[in-house]
């Protein structure tokens, strides 16, 4: 865990001194198997794996990027893009309402389990043609993906 400083800063801590631990730094989302292991504000839960999992992933590992629905759509097991099958072919349109879909119910289980994470992610991620991780610069989350 990292210290703060009142400012939000890195501190040194003195001897006999109470730390102010910054919990937001304790943020994890990593997949184990068929579960993802998520840990948010001192809460630790796990999912079983979805594709919506992997799209949300995919996006808290690119904050601030806009990736396409299309791109989202072919994330797999590697949480990562990779090309379509021939047989797969997919209109911008298909993949915005599929990766939509996906990313609202993977959040929407979030949320069962952690009703502030829930409600984080589905204010910070857009989803549309492109989609994206738009978390608040003023109150940035370190995530361990």
């Amino acid at each position: 865990m990292r210290v703060l400083s009142a400012q939000g800063a890195p501190a040194a801590v003195q001897q006999g001194e109470v730390p102010v631990i910054d919990l937001r730094s304790d943020a994890a989302f990593y997949r184990e198997g068929e579960y993802w292991t998520i840990t948010y504000d001192g809460v630790v839960f796990r999912l079983r794996d979805t594709k919506g999992l992997h799209c949300v992933a995919y996006l808290l590992r690119h904050p601030h990027e806009a990736v396409a629905a299309t791109d989202l759509l072919m994330i797999g097991g590697t949480s990562a893009p990779r090309p379509l099958a021939p047989s797969a072919p997919a209109t911008p349109e298909q993949a915005r309402m599929t990766v939509t879909k996906r990313v609202k119910a993977a959040v929407q289980k979030v949320g069962v389990h952690h009703a502030s994470l829930g409600h984080h992610l589905s204010t910070c991620i857009k989803t549309g043609r492109a989609c994206a991780y738009m978390p608040d610069p003023a109150h940035p989350i370190a995530w361990t993906l």
